[in-house]
Order: structure tokens, then C-alpha cells, then sequence
């Protein structure tokens, strides 16, 4: 299954791996979600996994942010999608907007950013990680 998974997800994912976003996180680890992301997404992932303070917080939880982003590029369908004009509240959101707009559509966009206002963006659902996680993953 072909999903956007929104940064915070990703990031509570691995701070917390029992909850919602880190069954997620497993989920695409192990390969039973493929994340779609764009250079865009891929490199507002790497710039949060690289803040010092983050940092700190997984290498208590023995997370090498440097491996970790290894991993998700080569687990990631990585593709270029082209600008959208889709209103977004939240400008650095619209980033993900594209992934949403893009062809073939993905089956899912998981955040739990209220930014997204919108049940759904171009066709894909957003949908929040325990709704996820208690739907679509268990």
C-alpha cells in the first residue's frame, strides 16, 4: 500500500514506537506500506531527524538518524510531483499536497496535523495514525 506519511508521524513514530505512529513506522520499515515522498518530503525529514535535540532523543532510544534516512530512501517510492495549487492553511504543508496530486494516487495521506483541514486532497483520504493503525493495520 502506497502512503504519505507527514513528518510528525514519523518523527513520534520513533520517539515513541508503541503508539500509533510507531506501528506505523514499523509498518514502513518492514515494507508492508511503502512511503511516497518527494525530494522535498525526503529533505524536510532529514533537516528534522538532524536537529540536535531530536538527535539527543534517539540516540537514547538507539536510532541512528543517518542509517534511518538510508533506510527510508531506499525503502521510499521517491518521485518528483509537479506544483499544485490545492489550498492548504499552511503553506509548508503544501509540499505533501503534491504527493496527494500526483498520478497513479496513493491510498492514504497520514498526519495528525489539523493544518489539514480537508477529509481529503485530491482523492486521498487523510487520515489520522490511530484511526490508521485501527482500521487499515490491524
Amino acid at each position: 500500500m502506497r502512503v504519505i506519511v507527514d513528518t510528525n508521524i514519523i518523527v513520534s513514530g520513533l520517539i515513541s514506537p508503541t503508539g500509533p505512529p510507531g506501528k506505523i513506522v514499523d509498518a514502513l520499515l518492514q515494507g508492508f506500506l511503502v512511503p511516497v515522498m518527494s525530494p522535498a518530503t525526503l529533505a524536510e525529514l532529514e533537516a528534522v531527524l538532524m536537529r540536535p535535540r531530536l538527535r539527543t532523543l534517539f540516540e537514547r532510544v538507539g536510532i541512528e538518524a543517518t542509517e534511518l534516512l538510508t533506510e527510508f530512501r531506499e525503502l521510499a517510492e521517491i518521485i518528483e510531483p509537479n506544483p499544485t495549487d490545492i489550498p492548504v492553511r499552511d503553506e509548508n504543508d503544501r509540499i505533501f499536497l503534491a504527493l496527494a496530486a500526483t498520478r497513479p494516487p496513493v491510498e492514504f495521506l497520514i498526519t495528525g496535523d489539523r493544518d489539514f483541514e480537508q477529509g481529503h486532497y485530491a482523492d486521498v483520504p487523510v487520515i489520522s495514525p490511530s484511526l490508521f493503525v485501527k482500521t487499515i493495520l490491524s
